[in-house]
């Protein structure tokens, strides 16, 4: 061990996997009993990160339905271009989802967990812009890839971050944000439409949700990069560094990070 509140893996030592680390129950040196893993802040921090993602496609969605008799009247729709505009957004989360996921697994979790909301905020952007139906329909598109590709890599993010007790819990709760991104999203509209009661209205619901998106972006550079992802990569240093960052505590625990190489013996 160093004397700072870094520790180092001794040369030649037995490792342990990562989710040994973080499921262990932490052992405080003044002997303070814990009957469980608590959750560090960069779990928490990684947690909210990825409700924000299931969160933000409620509000698109919910959005679309505020918006759509306003985008009707201006792009002068049908009742075809109107199903169009509704579709939109949920036929690319199923693109991103079923043919975009695994690109987590290639690039790495945080790499994609950045690339989607930075995806989200420029056709988000294109949306509150778009001059015409066509370019609207493109972008309600591109949101719904970007939040499609979301789902797998939250998912992923969370459980390989979180005690395996409460897994299952966290990940079904932030799927739950969904409901809460609808709510908001509808009343937010509606609140804009009050304020603003002409046909652009539509277009300040849509760039709102920029502002609430630009603080989760910045998030998604802080977090750190999954250690078991940075592990299968035959990354361990890197892993080991990842782990302690995501389990950091005061007083310190574990005290050290010794990981076992894959395919090693304990």
């Amino acid at each position: 061990m160093t004397s700072d509140s870094t520790p180092r893996i001794p040369s030649g030592a037995a490792g342990r996997t990562v989710q040994d680390y973080i499921d262990e129950t932490p052992r405080w040196a003044d002997a303070t009993p814990v009957r469980y893993s608590p959750i560090t802040s960069m779990q928490w921090l990684i947690w909210g990160l990825a409700a924000a993602g299931k969160f933000f496609e409620g509000m698109v969605v919910f959005t679309t339905g505020v918006a759509l008799p306003l985008m009707g009247k201006e792009f002068a729709l049908g009742a075809t271009e109107k199903g169009v505009v509704a579709a939109s957004s949920l036929f690319g989360i199923l693109i991103g989802a079923t043919l975009l996921g695994g690109l987590a697994d290639r690039y790495g979790r945080k790499q994609m967990f950045i690339a989607e909301m930075v995806l989200f905020g420029l056709f988000t952007a294109i949306l509150a812009l778009s001059p015409t139906y066509l370019i609207a329909v493109a972008a309600l598109v591109g949101i719904g890839v970007a939040l499609g590709c979301d789902y797998p890599t939250a998912h992923l993010i969370i459980s390989e971050s979180i005690p395996s007790r409460i897994r299952g819990r966290m990940v079904l709760a932030a799927f739950g944000f969904q409901a809460v991104g609808g709510l908001l999203g509808t009343a937010l509209g509606f609140l804009i439409l009050f304020e603003n009661p002409d046909l652009g209205a539509w277009r300040w619901m849509y760039a709102s949700t920029i502002v609430l998106a630009v603080p989760v972006l910045i998030g998604r550079f802080f977090i750190v990069q999954s250690p078991l992802w940075l592990m299968f990569r035959g990354r361990i240093e890197e892993a080991r560094a990842a782990t302690e960052r995501l389990l950091r505590r005061d007083p310190a625990y574990p005290k050290e990070v010794v990981l076992q190489h894959p395919g090693g013996s304990r």
